[in-house]
């Protein structure tokens, strides 16, 4: 594969920036709902249609512009994604109804899955392996960044200007990021193999192209660790809140709290990360963390209120984050770049699954077992998963 042009700090940023900006506009809707439920007289239920909407555009199309930017590459879709998300982004900020409202962000989950699909793919093609880990170091903590900076701005301003200037806001970022894209993002010309017409003809081989993902027993592995590990930390998560809350007596100030602590415990740690990955091994850390991660969600829910609470949320803030670098690095390896793009689809639609299936199991654990069964059934979900790490996968050698 021919090297990219380009500086790669540089590179890395605008990765970054669209990593960052596909994140903040999706997790912003939640914390958003009441002022939307209020502006549009409909009841939050209602309004939390946006999240699904959103959801099912965005799976369906990281999946077929994954596949779409093996053929024709991955800058194409980053720069048109972005471009497109803006204007959709500023339409929703003038829906005069809420079904004008789910129909804009429908379309922003396709424009943004056009995008955040090819970023990772891209970060693979342009950094080798021996490098690769800190580089989806940075990628991953925009996931992170969006929590505890992207989100509690994104409140305060509504809060002060209205929901609508929250996405007038997001508009002319991507539209400033696309023109970024288009100027300075290199080109991998070895990725461009066909035209955009003769892509589409292929749409048709999807099914044949994901079927050797499904054979090889290492990547088979990589896959399910995937579903297991988002499902797993999701789970977690979803009911830390309600047990800060309802079990330990939290004020949701103190709640609030504890979940910006996580967040900076992860923060910290993705790019943390990327760095022990690459000078230890992919396999080594995502092992360790795994570990780490799966004591600590069978600990918290029998921790009460002190500093051993405090000290097992960062250390899961931090294993959550290791995590996620080493396992972006290994599977992006065990691809051709011509394949990368619809592995990484693939990945994605299996973690989307994962969170759906394991958040629903989740909370009949919590019903009938409380915040401890949660704990249990995500804590063994992410050993098993780090067992399929250590028994079916091999550390790849830099430069095979």
């Amino acid at each position: 594969m021919k090297p990219f042009t380009g500086n790669p700090a540089l590179t890395l940023a605008l990765l970054f920036g669209v990593s960052l900006l596909g994140e903040v506009d999706y997790q912003i809707i939640p914390p958003l709902l009441p002022l939307l439920a209020t502006g549009f007289r409909i009841s939050p239920g209602y309004a939390g249609r946006a999240v699904t909407v959103y959801s099912l555009s965005a799976a369906f199309a990281i999946l077929l512009f994954g596949f779409l930017s093996d053929h024709v590459g991955r800058k194409p879709f980053i720069q048109l994604g972005l471009l497109g998300f803006s204007g959709v982004t500023f339409l929703s900020s003038w829906a005069g109804s809420i079904h004008i409202f789910l129909l804009t962000r429908f379309l922003a989950g396709i424009t943004a899955g056009a995008f955040a699909s090819c970023v990772t793919s891209y970060a693979a093609d342009y950094f080798q392996y021996g490098q690769r880990g800190r580089a989806m170091g940075i990628l991953s903590a925009a996931y992170f960044a969006a929590a505890i900076v992207g989100i509690p701005s994104a409140i305060l301003l509504s809060s002060i200007w209205g929901w609508q200037k929250i996405y007038w806001i997001n508009s002319g970022l991507a539209l400033i990021l696309g023109l970024l894209v288009i100027r300075l993002l290199p080109d991998c010309p070895s990725l461009v193999v066909s035209t955009t017409g003769t892509a589409l003809h292929r749409l048709k081989d999807l099914p044949l192209a994901m079927k050797p993902f499904f054979i090889r027993k290492d990547m088979v592995a990589l896959l399910a660790v995937s579903l297991l590990s988002s499902g797993g930390m999701v789970g977690f998560i979803t009911f830390l809140g309600i047990h800060l809350h309802h079990d330990l007596h939290l004020t949701m100030k103190q709640v609030s709290g504890v979940f910006l602590w996580c967040g900076l415990a992860s923060l910290a740690g993705a790019p943390l990360s990327g760095l022990l990955s690459d000078r230890f091994g992919k396999k080594n850390l995502l092992v360790f963390g795994g570990v780490m991660l799966a004591v600590c969600m069978v600990s918290i829910p029998a921790l009460s209120w002190g500093r051993w609470l405090w000290i097992g949320l960062a250390s899961a803030g931090a294993a959550m984050a290791f995590r996620m670098a080493p396992l972006l690095a290994l599977l992006t390896e065990m691809a051709s770049p011509s394949e990368r793009g619809t592995l990484l689809a693939v990945r994605n639609t299996l973690s989307q699954l994962g969170i759906a299936t394991i958040s629903l199991a989740s909370s009949y654990c919590y019903l009938y077992k409380g915040y401890q069964g949660v704990g249990w059934l995500t804590g063994i979900l992410i050993a098993g998963s780090t067992s399929l790490v250590a028994f079916l996968v091999n550390e790849p050698k830099p430069g095979e």
